[in-house]
């Protein structure tokens, strides 16, 4: 069954279109308009549409002293975006495994690689403070966290605005715990953990001090305060 994520865009051909290249691997524009029963050259239009949105690939072939084809295919987008995976499941059962064998402690070496793996691009990262964080916050954006950051007189405020792995961090805490770990290696500075969205906020927020800066009592009131800084 395909996913209702983005069925309203597309119309009934297309969304046609995408199942049978998933039942097939690959097709042609002549073996999806037979089937569909249109024309080559409207399911090749179709398909170009497709191809365009970043939903079907083409590799031409050639088979014997024929004339080459182009096959088209899924991109992986599509296979993402249309059709059910359930990589939430085996993340459960892989995490409740490893926390029930070898302990609390080896799962939180689990989410703290997994955020050095996501950080690895800013080792390198020259630059003063404002430069490293305005970098670092760049980085989560590009991760799906919708990044906001907040200068501040004593320091810095960093939002992630969406948590892709809300659903596992809502049950395990050592990943909110890893990410603040990191976050504090990575800048070398320590990093404070203001409020989190498996704890019930809006966002997951944390403040960064300047050098010899004093981290002002002002923490209950940013975390009830909504982001009003753009996204980076």
């Amino acid at each position: 069954m395909i996913g209702t994520e983005r069925n309203q865009n597309l119309s009934p051909t297309r969304l046609a279109i995408i199942r049978l290249l998933k039942e097939w691997g690959k097709g042609t524009a002549t073996q999806l308009g037979k089937a569909l029963g249109i024309s080559r050259v409207a399911a090749h239009q179709h398909l170009d549409w497709l191809k365009e949105q970043g939903l079907v690939q083409v590799k031409v072939e050639r088979k014997g002293r024929g004339r080459p084809a182009e096959v088209f295919s899924l991109t992986e987008l599509a296979q993402e975006q249309f059709f059910p995976r359930r990589y939430d499941v085996l993340a459960f059962t892989a995490l409740d495994e490893v926390a029930s064998e070898l302990g609390d402690k080896f799962l939180l070496r689990i989410f703290r690689r997994y955020r050095e793996k996501l950080t690895e691009r800013l080792r390198s990262v020259k630059g003063d403070l404002r430069e490293r964080v305005q970098t670092l916050a760049e980085l989560f954006t590009e991760e799906g966290y919708l990044a906001s950051l907040e200068e501040t007189d004593d320091g810095f405020v960093l939002s992630f605005i969406n948590c892709p792995i809300a659903q596992i961090a809502r049950r395990f805490q050592e990943a909110c715990i890893s990410e603040e770990e990191v976050l504090t290696k990575i800048l070398d500075i320590p990093v404070t953990s203001e409020c989190r969205q498996s704890a019930g906020s809006t966002c997951c927020r944390y403040f960064i001090a300047k050098p010899k800066g004093k981290v002002q009592n002002d923490n209950a009131t940013r975390c009830a305060q909504k982001p009003n800084k753009e996204v980076v």
